[in-house]
């Protein structure tokens, strides 16, 4: 199938922030819209300003006519009927469609509709979720595995964002899986950059803490206190969520209000070493904003840390005094710490707009 440079794209979500398409333009990509009311900015919607295409939420085009009427046989069947017009997609000569676990069956219903419609759009499917959690909701959910089965099935490429994934996903389908690393405004985020001179004493703990694992970087961060105690540790407080600072008592931490991604940026410059103990197979978005910001990250599998940080690449295995000394050396060996840096800006580039276009391109091709 050959794909002219100037394809119509499009990522179908089953929902969006705003309810409505959003368009990217030149003069208003995603990275610089409102991350709470318009578009994301540095997920999905990398994707569709990396390739000047629109972001659909199919609830969208579900309520676009007789909403009340799809209401009542929505509550009552627990599905949404299957009449609703897929006209706006025909323009689409690529869609990257999302799956996620909350109202995947109806992503797997539009995909199975839009394939019959439409056999010549390429249908790129992705999935939200870590492939850690991922994994866990398979195991105790057999038949919202079967759905998401059919829904990889029908597509004509799925995408993981992790590439130590790529084999297990495809012993779960028939269709061909395939690395793509998640795009990343690199070129805009340049300007957050602060090297290792620039920074203040502080230890960031980042990550849910509900999460799997998390508490561990809070340990971590309080033994690295007592080794350098002129650190401050510091964690986010975010909105609607508990946070557990039970392994942080008798050391010296402040929590950091939660803040949207440039004001993070801002913050996360001068910041000295984050700390995120997540074991969940993620594509990595702290780590590749510690990049962007010229700070160090420890303790995450992610596909971010294996490629930006693979030095300090971490597992369930690791332990927390490797964590420790890990983080010892960096904090006080600022060649060692520039070094890790630089390696890390580098690899950074293959997340820029411009490769992520032509690798998909090639892909489709």
């Amino acid at each position: 199938m050959d794909i002219k440079i100037t394809m119509n794209f499009a990522v179908v979500e089953y929902k969006s922030k705003s309810g409505n398409i959003w368009k990217h333009t030149k003069d208003m990509p995603n990275y610089l819209c409102n991350p709470l009311t318009e578009i994301d900015s540095t997920s999905f919607g990398c994707y569709v300003s990396a390739l000047n295409g629109e972001h659909i939420p199919l609830t969208s085009q579900i309520l676009n006519k007789n909403i009340f009427i799809k209401k009542v046989i929505k509550r009552i069947t627990g599905s949404w009927p299957q009449t609703y017009s897929l006209d706006y997609f025909k323009k689409f000569d690529v869609l990257m469609v999302v799956h996620q676990i909350s109202d995947g069956h109806e992503i797997t219903a539009f995909t199975k509709r839009l394939k019959k419609l439409y056999p010549n759009t390429f249908i790129i499917g992705v999935p939200t979720q870590p492939f850690g959690i991922l994994k866990e909701h398979i195991t105790a959910n057999p038949d919202w595995f079967k759905d998401f089965q059919e829904f990889m099935n029908t597509c004509d490429v799925f995408s993981t964002v992790v590439e130590s994934t790529k084999e297990e996903w495809q012993n779960m389908t028939t269709t061909k899986v395939e690395y793509l690393p998640q795009p990343y405004p690199v070129n805009f985020t340049s300007k957050f950059f602060k090297s290792r001179s620039q920074k203040e004493k502080i230890i960031f703990v980042a990550g849910v803490t509900s999460r799997d694992n998390i508490l561990l970087g809070h340990t971590v961060a309080k033994k690295i206190q007592q080794q350098l105690p002129n650190y401050i540790i510091h964690v986010t407080d975010i909105p609607d969520m508990d946070l557990d600072t039970s392994k942080l008592e008798g050391s010296n931490f402040k929590k950091q209000p939660f803040e949207t991604w440039q004001q993070h940026l801002n913050y996360l410059n001068k910041v000295a070493l984050v700390i995120n103990t997540d074991f969940t197979q993620t594509r990595g978005r702290v780590q590749i904003d510690c990049a962007a910001t010229g700070t160090v990250s420890i303790g995450a599998d992610s596909d971010g840390q294996a490629d930006l940080f693979p030095e300090l690449l971490a597992s369930r295995n690791t332990t927390e005094d490797q964590l420790v000394e890990q983080a010892i050396k960096l904090l006080t060996d600022d060649a060692y710490y520039t070094k890790i840096i630089n390696n890390a800006t580098k690899q950074l580039q293959k997340y820029n707009y411009i490769e992520t276009a032509e690798r998909i391109k090639t892909l489709i091709r």
